[in-house]
């Protein structure tokens, strides 16, 4: 099994959705993340190495509480399983990685003031 750690800032807002799996409504959400490096310099502070974008997705009940609770710009951390995705294109087929969420954490930064709850996520 393979299993992801990483944490980083949502790119845009959380795009949450109903889909059938198996016969049955699921809500997932999905997240664009980007995953800083940090890495420190010679006076202590740390700069941002090569991080990279990756696609999250998160199913069931915690797809409408990450919806709440994150939006845009927020820090998390997420814990889950990498995935191998493909898709096609008029140049071809893409592949891909993804990473389907276990868990995602709101991390509190030292810019947030408040935590804001979102009324208006999909039902």
């Amino acid at each position: 099994m393979n299993e992801f750690i990483g944490e980083g800032n949502l790119g845009q807002e959380p795009d949450v959705r109903i889909v059938t799996r198996d016969g049955e409504n699921n809500d997932v959400a999905n997240l664009r993340i980007y995953f800083d490096r940090p890495v420190p310099d010679a006076e202590g502070k740390f700069e941002d190495k090569k991080g990279f974008w990756l696609n999250v997705e998160v199913w069931g009940d915690r797809a409408k509480q990450v919806a709440r609770l994150c939006s845009k710009g927020s820090r998390v951390a997420v814990i889950g399983s990498l995935m191998d995705d493909s898709y096609e294109t008029d140049g071809g087929t893409i592949a891909a990685l993804s990473v389907r969420a276990k868990r995602v954490y709101l991390v509190p930064n030292a810019k947030m003031d408040s935590v804001h709850y979102r009324t208006d996520a999909a039902a």
